[in-house]
């Protein structure tokens, strides 16, 4: 990543001021903890420093305006190798929680609300249905990162992993010091259609352009190779908008697939859903999502 230089207007002439790379990440924490926008403007914080149940602790975990949950893992002189397997443990961790296990840990931290609440409060269009953790972020942050930490994250984040790397640049005059924010993977490094606003989810244009409509039938193409039919029923617009037609549950298009590949041993990794719209077809008229 490359360093940011920062320079003072002083009498019309430019004075870079002088950066430092001392080892500062428990002031990052602070910082982030005290004002998450800093780092994520549309996100709340969940907590500092939470447990897990295998006796690890997360510097930061966070849930954003799409329901999906945060980690936020300060590098705090790890290695290379050991940072990133550790913020991808987490990750997997946070895949098991719940709305009810988020609720806990709010408790723990001192929240006398539950993640809808505080969700209704922060988004002016949340939708009490929207599914809770439904996708997993991670971000490692530091003061600095190294070559190889670079690599593997953007190498997982053009495969679908959304994960990020920040840093902060730390640089001091006689009067003031500054901070400069940093992130390592752009827009253009991550697949198209990971989903990260649900504004311009890819399903709300379908619904908003009315390529799909209330009363259409969907099935999950994966099942068809083992002769299994599993049809679902749009039964409104939305976030969680199908209705399994045998049982008569309600899903996410996300949450169904999961269901699906776990229940039926499918060769798919059922938490990273970017691509799923190739998986899906339209009953009506024989057509993949993806194809509209």
């Amino acid at each position: 990543m490359e360093k940011t230089k920062l320079w003072k207007v002083d009498n019309n002439k430019l004075v870079e001021i002088n950066s430092n790379n001392l080892d500062y990440e428990d002031r990052i924490h602070k910082w982030i903890e005290n004002d998450i926008s800093i780092v994520l403007p549309d996100a709340i914080l969940i907590g500092s420093k939470i447990k897990t149940d295998h006796g690890k602790e997360i510097d930061l975990l966070a849930i954003d305006e799409n329901g999906d949950l945060i980690v936020l893992e300060l590098k705090r002189g790890l290695t290379t190798r050991k940072v990133t397997a550790q913020a991808l443990d987490y990750a997997s961790w946070i895949n098991t929680l719940d709305e009810d296990a988020i609720n806990d840990i709010l408790t723990k931290n001192g929240i006398d609300k539950s993640v809808s609440e505080l969700m209704s409060e922060k988004f002016d269009d949340y939708e009490e249905d929207i599914e809770i953790n439904e996708n997993q972020k991670i971000y490692i942050v530091g003061s600095s990162i190294d070559l190889i930490t670079e690599r593997i994250c953007k190498y997982l984040a053009s495969n679908g992993l959304q994960i990020n790397v920040l840093t902060f640049n730390y640089f001091q005059d006689e009067d003031s010091e500054f901070i400069a924010r940093n992130f390592l993977v752009t827009e253009s490094d991550s697949p198209k259609d990971t989903g990260k606003k649900r504004k311009g989810r890819y399903i709300t244009k379908l619904f908003q352009e009315e390529k799909i409509k209330v009363g259409q039938k969907v099935n999950y193409i994966p099942l068809n190779e083992k002769s299994i039919e599993k049809i679902a029923t749009i039964y409104r617009k939305g976030s969680k908008c199908l209705k399994l037609d045998d049982t008569g549950e309600t899903y996410s298009f996300s949450g169904l697939r999961k269901k699906l590949i776990l229940d039926n041993g499918l060769d798919l990794n059922p938490h990273f859903p970017y691509w799923q719209w190739t998986e899906w077809l339209l009953i009506e008229n024989n057509t993949k999502l993806s194809d509209l």
